[in-house]
């Protein structure tokens, strides 16, 4: 999996894509002026991640296949607990746990094992309104769902 951000985006934004590429173990690439499809080349297992820029903030997460086919778009709002601040995190591989359509949409999409959170460990916690990146038993940040839409190919 690839991440990047869109095309102008926010510090706060550029810092988010930071901690998901550590979170999931893959690459973050700064955008600049490349189109989606320049990007998507680059993916080496086809998965893309674009996070969205609102007001200053991270407001959108998009995933693409590897012909730069829309799959999910999530709208959502970003919580950080007291003392939040950014660091690299180490390469556990991650885990996901959860329930509801979101849940299962991006257990499918991210390839990662669902299983149990537990103290030593990297978990996304997700439901149909928030997903919780934990690390190290410690809630790194929420990402509050605002709304999201799966989407569905022609056949």
């Amino acid at each position: 999996m690839l991440i990047t951000s869109s095309r102008k985006p926010s510090a706060n934004t550029r810092t988010m894509c930071k901690y998901l590429a550590s979170f999931f173990n893959c690459k973050y690439m700064t955008r600049g002026k490349m189109g989606l499809i320049d990007i998507v080349s680059l993916c080496e297992n086809g998965l893309l991640m674009v996070v969205g820029d609102y007001h200053g903030s991270p407001g959108s997460i998009m995933f693409y296949d590897s012909h730069g086919v829309e799959l999910l778009s999530i709208h959502l709002s970003v919580f950080y607990p007291d003392g939040y601040k950014y660091t690299p995190l180490k390469a556990l591989e991650p885990s996901i746990n959860g329930d509801g359509e979101l849940f299962n949409l991006l257990s499918y999409y991210l390839d990662i094992p669902e299983g149990e959170c537990y103290y030593d460990s990297k978990c996304l916690i997700a439901s149909d309104d928030h997903l919780e990146f934990v690390y190290l038993d410690n809630m790194l940040f929420r990402l509050n769902i605002k709304n999201y839409r799966k989407m569905v190919m022609s056949e």
